[in-house]
């Protein structure tokens, strides 16, 4: 016989230190609202098509709060009845990494870029497409390591307003290489990229800014490294509700700001085929 001082395992499969992910997108994106999930697992290094990763992030939270009333009746009294008057859900976290398009997606502000020199076209896709760019040879391209660059699309959006920035590492030719993870979203053919001077974050009072959020970790990974267990979280609607608590700690460790987006209750069909309001789906997915 089994006692609880001998604390018998039950599956320790789930019992793990995982680092979670946070994916953020500039608008609402109704992907999952519908009875869908995620098909593949979820690859850190090639976020779904129109969600940004937000890097690592650290202490994250979904505090769910909900308050309650009591019918009671009797003597002595006894509770009779309960409903459930209010609910919230939030996700609250810190991070470090405040690249500009990482800080203007958790603090629910857009952005607007200044532009100089010539706007050059993606010529040719590296195997890396994110990290490493051939460009068209005409105009000649005049990047510098450390310029700030942006890249969009002619077709959908404009470089002054465009989310993809990078910094440059190095430019040889026409291959332009950039640092760390390179642009959030990969290039395609005929996309442009230009050098850019200022980014201003705007947070206008009085505007409200909505994106869609996914928290996901992996639990378990084969041999060879395919993710076989993950845990994902999807967030219709999600806002600032703090703005960005920065602080600069001291000369031994990174900065880093303290954030809380809350969540905005949508009606969506779940797995069984209800409908329902709810803030996130929450799954455990295999693969």
């Amino acid at each position: 016989m089994a006692t609880t001082k001998d604390s018998p395992n039950l599956q320790l499969d789930f019992v793990e230190i995982v680092s979670p992910r946070l994916w953020i997108s500039t608008s609402y994106k109704n992907t999952y609202v519908g009875n869908a999930a995620p098909v593949l697992a979820l690859d850190v290094s090639n976020p779904l098509s129109n969600w940004y990763d937000c890097g690592s992030i650290q202490s994250a939270r979904i505090p769910v709060t909900k308050e309650m009333r009591e019918l009671k009746r009797g003597i002595p009294k006894t509770s009779r009845k309960f409903w459930e008057t209010d609910r919230t859900a939030q996700i609250t976290f810190n991070t470090s990494d405040l690249s500009p398009y990482v800080e203007a997606l958790i603090m629910g502000q857009t952005i607007r870029n200044t532009l100089s020199g010539n706007a050059c076209k993606v010529g040719s896709l590296m195997g890396a497409p994110r990290q490493s760019i051939g460009l068209s040879a005409s105009p000649a391209p005049g990047f510098s390591e450390y310029d700030v660059v942006v890249c969009a699309s002619p077709t959908s959006a404009s470089l002054e307003d465009s989310f993809n920035l990078a910094v440059v590492e190095s430019l040889s030719a026409s291959l332009l290489t950039l640092e760390g993870a390179g642009f959030p979203i990969a290039t395609v053919d005929e996309d442009t990229v230009q050098k850019v001077t200022r980014t201003a974050f705007i947070d206008r009072m009085g505007t409200d800014t909505i994106r869609s959020a996914m928290l996901f970790w992996d639990d378990k990974l084969d041999s060879s490294g395919n993710i076989k267990i993950q845990h994902a979280i999807y967030f219709p609607k999600v806002r600032n509700f703090s703005g960005g608590d920065l602080d600069f700690k001291d000369a031994s460790e990174e900065y880093e700001t303290s954030i809380t987006l809350s969540a905005q209750a949508v009606e969506m069909t779940f797995d069984d085929g209800t409908l329902g309001y709810d803030f996130y789906k929450k799954w455990m997915l295999s693969y």
